[in-house]
C-alpha cells in the first residue's frame, strides 16, 4: 500500500486557512505517441518492447523493480497533488514498486530536502522542488538526459512535449536535471452576480464612464476595487495572497509580466535601470497603498496565502480575488460551495506594463538525487506521474505541464480549468535565471517584502536593498566582474 508520512491527504481542497507554442486541439493518443517518437510502442508492440501497454510515457513491463520502496517528498496538504497520492496504488500494482510519501510543510519543502541531499543521507529517491527553489539542488542531482532520450527519443522531443518553461530549469551545462509534473499561474476571480447586477452596472457606468466587466488594465482593477469597497457592508474590492513568500512571488510575477527578467544579458539586475526601478516601485506602491492608503484590499491580505484568500472570497467579503486560485477552481464551480457569493468567474490579471508579457511560472519539478538508493525505480515513478492518469485527475487543481493535456483541460469544451489560467501560463516565465537567485536574493526579497507590505519600509528601500543583495550574490558567484 502507499505509505504517507505525517498525514493522510484528501482530494478535496482545503478551504481554510518565451516562446509561442503550437496548439494541438484535436490531438489523439496515437498522435501524442508520434510526438513522443515512440510510434512502434503503441499499443500492440509495447509489451514486446518491454513496456506496459497503455502507459505514456511508457513504464517498464515485467516489474523489474518489484519489492523496491522509494521515498518521495511532497508538500503537506497540497490539494492538487492529492489525486496522485490516491492513485499511487495503480502505479504500485503496475510496477511492484512501493511509494512512501514524506508530507512536508510548505515552508520546509526546500530546506528539509536540501539538508538531506547535501549530507548524502540517502533519505529520498526523488526531490520535489519549485521553480523558485530548484537552483540550490543541481550539484546534488543526477542529469537525466540519457533517461529522457531513451524514453522520448531525444531531448528535443522531450522539450517539445512541455511548455517552454521547462527550458528555464536546465542546468548551466545545458542538461536536464528536472522533469516537470505541475504547472500553474496566478489569476483573478470575480463574483459574477455582482458584476452582472443591473443596478451595480448602472452605478459603475455613471461613476467611471465605462462598462463594469472583469478588469483588463491595472487602472480598471483600481476602479473596480474602489467601487466595491464598502466598509459599512464589510465588503472589499479585492483580496490577495500578498503575505510573506507568496506576496513576494506575486510582486515578481507582476514585474515579470511587464516584459522584464530579473537579470539582463550581463547578469545585472534590471531593477537597477531607471525604467526597471521605476516600474518595480510602481508595483510595490500599488500593493502597499491598496492595503494601507486606499484600503481597497483587506488588511489581512498582508498575511494571506491562497487558501485564506479563497476562504475570504467565498465568505462574500470581497468582489475580486487574486492568487493561485486554480487550486480551488473546480471546488468553486459547485453551487453548494458558493452559496454566499454565487457563480464565480476567472480573469487574467492585468499587466503593469499594459500588455501582458508573461508572469511568474509555478513549475514544480522532480529530480533524482545522486544519493538515491533506487534511481531506476524513481525514474519509473516520475514517468508515471506524467501519464494521462494521474495528470487529468490532478488538473482539477493545476494545469498539466504537457501542452496537449493543458489545452484539453482548459481550452476545449468540458475542460476542468478556466481559459484564463491557460492564457496566463502560455507566456509565464521562470523567474530564476541562475541558481544563485533562488538562494540569498530570494530570502532577502521575502524579508524586505514582508517589511514593505507591513508598511514598515518604502518601495524605494525595497528596490535599492534588493538590488544590492542581488549584485553582492552574483559578484561572489562570478557572474558580475
Amino acid at each position: 500500500m502507499t505509505v504517507v508520512d505525517n498525514e493522510t491527504t484528501s482530494s478535496r481542497p482545503r478551504t481554510r486557512g518565451d516562446e509561442e507554442m503550437s496548439h494541438h486541439p484535436g490531438l489523439t493518443r496515437r498522435a501524442a505517441v508520434a510526438m513522443l517518437g515512440l510510434p512502434a510502442l503503441w499499443p500492440a508492440a509495447a509489451a514486446a518492447q518491454g513496456f506496459i501497454p497503455g502507459t505514456l510515457p511508457p513504464l517498464k513491463a515485467g516489474k523489474p523493480y518489484a519489492g523496491t520502496t522509494i521515498k518521495v517528498p511532497t508538500q503537506k496538504g497540497w490539494a492538487s497533488f492529492a489525486p496522485a497520492v490516491e492513485l499511487t496504488k495503480n502505479f504500485e500494482d503496475l510496477t511492484g514498486i512501493k511509494v512512501q510519501y514524506d508530507m512536508i510543510p510548505g515552508s520546509e519543502i526546500g530546506p528539509k530536502q536540501l539538508l538531506a541531499v547535501s549530507q548524502s543521507s540517502g533519505t529520498y529517491d526523488v526531490v520535489t522542488q519549485h521553480a523558485a527553489t530548484f537552483g540550490s539542488f543541481f550539484r546534488f542531482l543526477q542529469p537525466v538526459d540519457d533517461r529522457i532520450a531513451a524514453t522520448w527519443g531525444s531531448v528535443e522531443k522531450f522539450e517539445s512535449w512541455f511548455f517552454p518553461a521547462q527550458k528555464g530549469v536546465k542546468g548551466r551545462d545545458g542538461k536536464h536535471y528536472f522533469v516537470p509534473f505541475h504547472a500553474n499561474a496566478q489569476i483573478g476571480y470575480y463574483r459574477k452576480a455582482l458584476f452582472e447586477d443591473a443596478q451595480e452596472r448602472a452605478a459603475f457606468k455613471a461613476k467611471y464612464g465605462y462598462d463594469l466587466a472583469p478588469p483588463t488594465t491595472i487602472e480598471q482593477v483600481r476602479d473596480i476595487a474602489t467601487f466595491f469597497t464598502r466598509p459599512d457592508k464589510n465588503l472589499y474590492g479585492l483580496t490577495a495572497n500578498w503575505g510573506a513568500g507568496q506576496g513576494y512571488v506575486a510582486f515578481i510575477g507582476y514585474y515579470s509580466d511587464t516584459g522584464r527578467d530579473l537579470l539582463d544579458a550581463n547578469f545585472q539586475p534590471t531593477m537597477k535601470t531607471p525604467e526597471g526601478r521605476a516600474k518595480a516601485i510602481e508595483i510595490l506602491r500599488f500593493m502597499q497603498d491598496s492595503i494601507h492608503k486606499a484600503k481597497i484590499v483587506n488588511p489581512d491580505s498582508a498575511n494571506f496565502q491562497t487558501g485564506q484568500v479563497s476562504d475570504f472570497f467565498l465568505s462574500g467579503a470581497s468582489a475580486m480575488a487574486y492568487g493561485w486560485l486554480s487550486d480551488y477552481w473546480t471546488f468553486m464551480q459547485k453551487p453548494e460551495n458558493t452559496r454566499q457569493v454565487g457563480p464565480v468567474g476567472a480573469f487574467r490579471f492585468p499587466s503593469f506594463g499594459g500588455k501582458p508579457a508573461g508572469g511568474f511560472s509555478s513549475w514544480w519539478v522532480m529530480g533524482i538525487p545522486k544519493d538515491s538508493k533506487h534511481p531506476d525505480a524513481a525514474w519509473e515513478y516520475i514517468k508515471w506521474l506524467l501519464n494521462e492518469s494521474p495528470q487529468i485527475e490532478m488538473a482539477a487543481g493545476q494545469l498539466p505541464p504537457i501542452k496537449t493535456l493543458a489545452y484539453r483541460t482548459a481550452v476545449e469544451p468540458g475542460g476542468v480549468n478556466p481559459r484564463a489560467l491557460y492564457d496566463a501560463f502560455v507566456e509565464a516565465r521562470i523567474a530564476i535565471q541562475v541558481p544563485e537567485m533562488s538562494q540569498q536574493p530570494n530570502r532577502k526579497g521575502i524579508e524586505l517584502y514582508t517589511q514593505l507590505i507591513a508598511n514598515k519600509i518604502t518601495p524605494e528601500k525595497f528596490v535599492d536593498d534588493y538590488v544590492a543583495e542581488v549584485e553582492k550574490t552574483l559578484k561572489a558567484a562570478g557572474y558580475i566582474k
